[in-house]
């Protein structure tokens, strides 16, 4: 079971190694995996924008959490699609 509440919050560093800060609203099951829900507290610009989400799939292992990005298309629409059900 993942441990989130109304203020978790997480930091994670992109492709070019700048640090995003993020809200994290639900880890869900789709499938048999865990996906994080995140939502950026601010875009490039610094400016926020409540309208992008971001899906990362979550695994426990021995050394740690590790996450990462969705790359199928028809898999990130279906965990969306999903999301926005609940």
């Amino acid at each position: 079971m993942w441990d989130i509440d109304e203020d978790s919050f997480i930091t994670l560093t992109d492709e070019n190694g700048n640090e995003v800060d993020f809200l994290l609203l639900d880890v869900m099951n789709y499938e048999g995996a865990d996906y994080m829900v995140l939502m950026p507290l601010s875009d490039e610009d610094g400016e926020e924008d409540e309208e992008e989400l971001f899906f990362l799939r979550a695994e426990r292992t021995e050394e740690g959490e590790i996450y990462s990005a969705v790359e199928d298309d028809a898999l990130l629409q279906a965990i969306a699609d999903a999301y926005e059900k609940e």
